[in-house]
């Protein structure tokens, strides 16, 4: 009867006890994702715009990132536009034509280092801004435009960043000279 008594017992403390949640016991495993960030209902996109200054003070060419939910995968869109230097347009804006263009379905070390790039971003924003005439545009936004961030300046470090992003995904890297 001990026996029973103290098997009944020890059921009832090991059935009892708190279960804790999957989620807080693997806290230090955080799962960052675009599915977080990009709605189901396709709603929602991500832009990263760049613009280069191979025409000096005049600006460059651009390049145009896309990242969207296409199904249940999240998709890049790339276009690289090209520039001749000395053509523009009735406003005296240089005149940007499509180069290339690519669709990429994103790996996840793709998404990473996407989220390293916009992590990039945000940090160099602590940095010293420069006055500048010429130099490098770099932008994120979303189409709920509750998302926004830019840098403008001849700052190696975001180039690097963003030729580090184009590596992994594979696309050409933006020659730093002119």
């Amino acid at each position: 009867m001990k026996i029973f008594f103290l098997f009944l017992t020890m059921f009832f403390f090991l059935n009892c006890s708190e279960k804790i949640p999957h989620e807080i016991v693997n806290s230090d495993q955080i799962k960052y994702s675009f599915e977080h960030i990009l709605n189901y209902n396709n709603e929602d996109t991500i832009f990263l715009k760049s613009q280069f200054d191979d025409c000096g003070e005049w600006g460059g060419h651009e390049e145009l990132i896309k990242i969207y939910r296409s199904e249940r995968k999240i998709t890049l869109t790339y276009k690289k536009f090209g520039v001749d230097c000395g053509v523009r347009d009735t406003t005296g804006t240089i005149v940007q034509n499509i180069k290339a263009s690519e669709n990429i379905s994103l790996s996840n070390s793709q998404q990473l280092a996407l989220m390293k790039y916009i992590n990039d971003l945000i940090k160099f924003k602590f940095l010293n801004a420069e006055i500048s005439n010429s130099g490098n545009f770099f932008s994120l936004n979303n189409t709920k435009e509750d998302l926004k961030i830019s840098h403008y300046g001849n700052q190696p470090l975001l180039l690097k960043s963003y030729n580090d992003l184009m590596t992994v995904l594979k696309l050409p890297k933006v020659n730093s000279e002119k």
